[in-house]
């Protein structure tokens, strides 16, 4: 295990840094880590032995049998899907790694003719669930968990941690972040270079942060980012950076919001903001950044550093 104790946490789970910090025991924090570790060794796309990935290869020619914990986690990604109106979209597996390859080594641009064929698999109606089972009505659909899984997860520990005892926290998966019990600073990422634009200062209120960019994974360039719209099967490359935050414990369905939103115009963003009472920052492909709704979520100051 890649982890060190400095007052919290630290490990590469899920293909990224995680951080778990709060007022507990060693054991507690451990714990909190294993939610991580589990969820990955369940979920994960790229192990073929995960749970996740006997979905993939199984749910068309028969019903593969579930936990509990495993329904309502898919339940919270349809969900996700219908106040989103399907901009995200769990059967995105289709293309992310249908088509794309995403995270894998065989990665590359797909060709307009993979586009038009796996785009026509990403609909989360192709995905049922049935009890204590799930099913593909079509073969190829796959699901993917990337555009919720590390909110999920930072969701899973918050709570965790709460009911363990612990006054104040302060979890990050991978940019997916809660805390709660203090004020902490969080960092707002340059997209566009090393380092920040600013920061983002928390009250002592639960508060979610959820950052998506396309600078976390891409393919020959940032114009084919792993963020892909489901109506086009492409990146949407209007935005560079989008933020979203949230009082309270819901990261994980932030996380599929920041997915979403990236390929939404500003008109759709504002509407959606102020319908979820979300706050949102975007920064656009030309630096320009905008602030919408953000007062009043528990927030005691954001501060830039410069202006992009």
């Amino acid at each position: 295990m890649d982890e060190t104790f400095e007052k919290a946490l630290k490990a590469n789970v899920m293909s990224t840094k995680i951080l778990i910090r709060g007022n507990v025991s060693k054991d507690i924090l451990y714990k909190a880590y294993k939610i991580a570790t589990d969820f990955e060794d369940r979920y994960s796309a790229y192990k073929k032995e995960s749970f996740l990935s006997q979905i993939n290869t199984k749910a068309f020619k028969e019903s593969v049998l579930c936990k509990e914990e495993d329904i309502v986690l898919f339940e919270r990604c349809l969900e996700a899907s219908i106040l989103t109106d399907g901009a995200f979209d769990i059967t995105i597996g289709s293309l992310s790694h249908g088509a794309y390859h995403f995270g894998f080594s065989n990665q590359k641009v797909a060709t307009p003719q993979e586009i038009d064929s796996k785009k026509k698999l990403v609909d989360s109606q192709l995905f049922e669930i049935e009890e204590n089972s799930v099913s593909f009505k079509r073969s190829g659909v796959r699901i993917d968990l990337g555009g919720i899984g590390k909110g999920y997860v930072a969701k899973l520990i918050a709570l965790f941690l709460k009911k363990s005892g612990a006054t104040k926290a302060l979890v990050d998966v991978g940019g997916e972040m809660v805390s709660f019990g203090k004020s902490y600073t969080v960092a707002i990422k340059d997209p566009f270079s090393e380092g920040n634009i600013g920061f983002i200062k928390t009250s002592k209120e639960a508060i979610s942060i959820s950052t998506s960019g396309d600078y976390v994974r891409f393919v020959e360039s940032q114009k084919t980012n792993h963020i892909l719209n489901t109506e086009t099967g492409k990146s949407s490359n209007l935005y560079s950076s989008i933020t979203i935050l949230q009082n309270g414990f819901d990261i994980d369905m932030l996380d599929a919001f920041a997915t979403a939103l990236f390929n939404k115009d500003s008109q759709y963003i504002r509407e959606f903001s102020k319908k979820r009472n979300i706050g949102i920052i975007t920064i656009e492909k030309d630096s320009n950044l905008v602030f919408t709704n953000t007062n009043n979520l528990g927030i005691s100051s954001i501060e830039l550093l410069y202006s992009l």
